[in-house]
């Protein structure tokens, strides 16, 4: 009320309101009244307080997560239409920050391809990798403001078309570290026909198994923080043709997803397990009359089904074992546990995957039977047990599930508050009571405490659709947004010390950059000239320069320089990294 009074603006119930307030504030003594004032001015200070918490959060929770897009469209052997192109496909509406375009049935690999190029090379987008086998292909892009955090990037692809010597079935993949996450994102197309089912199940597990990468963080497809699965899946609807179709014309095609046989197979531990998938409110998107909206009319009669789909899976739910280390305090010495801190990169291979003692470092989970799950609950009911020995088992299982355990060794990280500093421990060092008692006191010195990793694995569904305006196929294609959780407040590996250099006709362009110390580098690292609407260097580089060993400035001759004022951009290309990792604008003055 005395707000609105204030502002001149208030109605019939702010008039009642003011006239309580007043006379209330008559019949109230001065003590009163201050006490009043007192309270309102505590009351607003708490408002502010809660604002501006609120207002953190929000900032904390955008550096939490980033949009990825996903489309599949099985094409038919179709090329993009001079009306629709592209673009919805892409999800641009949006402004995702990384794309995966995935196809099937190409009839000319490059068309879909170039036309993804032109309109995101507009955008401010940058191919990550392309992946093509045979008439199937997926490509990534990503925002150029996140080219320094996304790197070892790998490509890989699966046959199974005529019993895997083929590759008109299968699964083409990309994957790479994106900030703190490691990210394998796969196209696939499966074998067609209702009984099929079996075919598409063992499909599925080929390619799971197959497919190995050369990033320790994450050798195989099932070690992923993220996995995202698109494609033309060809699970069909097992059910009644003509009642199928009923369903669909009446708008109760939600009905038929009770019949649909991934769905079946994923309940029945046969496929897909693990995986998520976004709520289906649309129609089944195979199979058309090409150019309408037609079901199939066609002599074959195909059953209407969801062939088209997105799944993700997220690696196993984990908690980490991240410790914060309270340094310069109590009579611990920091020097003594300098030794014993390293990256996770430095981790070594030697450990094999086996179980010992209990602690399964396994490549897979391996499932606890009934018994062996009974036994442990008993003895953790046990009055007579440590609270030592507690905490030995619980780090244990700790150890199994946690984000930064290298699955080929025994080792897990206990990582700093800081980040500035890790401390490797051994599977040895919590098999064996003894040790472990050891391990706990030096920690304790320390006054080492347990916390809760801030960034953890997560997806959000945006949305998850089918384009109808896609008429050229006979299947519809399908889009998905997704929100990922990550740590997107990191500093990058290499970067070049100016956000933007100039380049004097005449002269020549002395580029200076900074590397992070324990970032792979190597003599085949090199930096490329390109225009600004590049999106991939390796096509698109107007010169380059190989980076000398050991230093920190390029040097490109004067006769490079284009000759006329104009804006180009240098990319630094990592050998090890496999991914450009570092951007900067590059102003050309020419001659006067």
């Amino acid at each position: 009320a005395v707000v609105s009074t204030q502002s001149g603006h208030y109605g019939r119930g702010d008039k009642f309101l003011k006239v309580l307030f007043l006379r209330l504030v008559q019949k109230m003594n001065s003590t009163v009244v201050v006490l009043a004032i007192l309270v309102v001015g505590f009351c607003s200070l708490k408002y502010e307080r809660v604002k501006t918490r609120i207002s953190q959060s929000a900032v904390e929770y955008n550096a939490m997560s980033l949009t990825l897009h996903v489309s599949t469209f099985n094409t038919g052997d179709t090329i993009p239409t001079d009306g629709l192109g592209v673009a919805p496909f892409l999800g641009l509406e949006h402004d995702p920050d990384v794309i995966s375009a995935g196809f099937e049935e190409l009839g000319d690999t490059d068309a879909w391809e170039d036309a993804v190029d032109v309109v995101l090379s507009k955008r401010g987008y940058y191919r990550v990798k392309l992946e093509t086998m045979s008439i199937m292909q997926i490509v990534i892009f990503a925002k150029k403001k996140h080219l320094p955090f996304l790197s070892h990037i790998e490509t890989e692809y699966t046959k199974t078309g005529f019993g895997g010597t083929y590759g008109n079935k299968g699964g083409t993949s990309v994957r790479f570290r994106l900030y703190d996450k490691t990210v394998a994102i796969i196209n696939s197309h499966l074998s067609a026909h209702m009984d099929q089912v079996q075919l598409r199940d063992e499909e599925y597990w080929n390619i799971m198994s197959e497919q190995d990468f050369q990033d320790p963080l994450s050798a195989h497809l099932y070690d992923h923080d993220y996995l995202i699965w698109s494609g033309d899946l060809n699970y069909r609807i097992e059910h009644v043709n003509a009642q199928v179709r009923q369903s669909i014309a009446e708008g109760k095609h939600l009905d038929l997803l009770q019949y649909d046989q991934l769905r079946q197979e994923q309940l029945a531990g046969h496929a897909f397990i693990g995986f998520h998938e976004a709520a289906i409110t649309f129609p089944p998107t195979y199979k058309f009359d090409p150019g309408t909206d037609i079901y199939d009319t066609s002599e074959k009669n195909r059953t209407p089904s969801w062939c088209d789909r997105v799944l993700w899976r997220i690696k196993e739910e984990r908690e980490e074992i991240v410790r914060a280390l309270n340094w310069g305090s109590g009579d611990g010495d920091s020097d003594s546990l300098d030794s014993l801190s390293m990256s996770l990169s430095d981790l070594s291979d030697d450990a094999a995957g086996v179980e010992v003692d209990g602690l399964c470092v396994s490549k897979q989970t391996k499932k606890k039977t009934k018994k062996k799950k009974k036994k442990e609950e008993e003895e953790e009911d046990l009055s007579e047990e440590s609270s030592l020995e507690k905490l030995r088992r619980q780090t244990a299982s700790l150890m199994k599930k946690t984000a930064v355990y290298a699955s080929t060794t025994g080792s897990a990280i206990l990582r700093t508050a800081t980040g500035t500093a890790d401390i490797k421990i051994h599977r040895a060092d919590v098999a064996d009571p003894e040790r472990f008692k050891n391990l706990m006191s030096t920690l304790e010195r320390e006054k080492v405490s347990i916390v809760k990793e801030k960034y953890e694995s997560r997806v959000r569904p945006v949305y998850y659709k089918s384009l109808v305006e896609y008429k050229q196929s006979d299947h519809k294609p399908v889009v998905a947004l997704l929100e990922l959780g990550m740590n997107t407040n990191l500093e990058p590996s290499i970067a070049f010390t100016k956000e933007e250099f100039t380049w004097n006709s005449g002269d020549k362009l002395e580029l200076s950059f900074k590397i992070k110390q324990g970032a792979p580098t190597s003599s085949w690292d090199w930096i490329a000239l390109v225009q600004t609407n590049w999106t991939d260097t390796n096509k698109h580089y107007i010169t380059y320069q190989w980076v000398p060993s050991g230093k920190n400035t390029v040097k490109f001759p004067w006769d490079a320089h284009p000759g006329a004022t104009k804006t180009l951009q240098v990319v630094y290309c990592s050998s090890k990294m496999s991914a450009p990792v570092a951007i900067a604008d590059v102003t050309c003055i020419g001659f006067k």
